[in-house]
């Protein structure tokens, strides 16, 4: 969800209705997102992506418009929590790229949602 070509979070409750109510004037007829729970929304600090997916849960849970409208979201997730740099000295499973949340926290993520859904 990009919100008019900024890199701020957009994934708040009043956010995802604004989404909603633009999709709607347009009449699309099968309108989606997937909100991206990392980036810009969690402004790279990838423990808070934990948070903002239960916050689209709740969004979802509050309006029916939006719980058709939020199909998915993306988290940035690997075996081992956090990022590193190539060296000699790598660890197996942690993100040479983004940082991301490790397998426990996904775990525990997927579970939540799946609960949730």
């Amino acid at each position: 969800m990009d919100k008019y070509g900024t890199s701020i979070p957009n994934y708040h409750y009043e956010d995802c209705v604004r989404l909603l109510r633009l999709y709607e004037e347009k009449e699309l007829k099968n309108p989606a997102v997937v909100i991206d729970a990392n980036h810009s929304n969690s402004n790279k600090a990838y423990k808070e992506q934990i948070r903002i997916v239960s916050e689209v849960l709740h969004s979802r849970r509050m309006n029916d418009g939006l719980k058709r409208l939020i199909k998915g979201v993306m988290v940035e997730s690997y075996l081992m929590e956090g990022r590193q740099d190539i060296s000699d000295n790598m660890v197996y499973g942690r993100s040479i790229t983004d940082p991301c949340i490790g397998w426990e926290d996904t775990e525990r993520l997927l579970l939540k949602i799946a609960e949730e859904c």
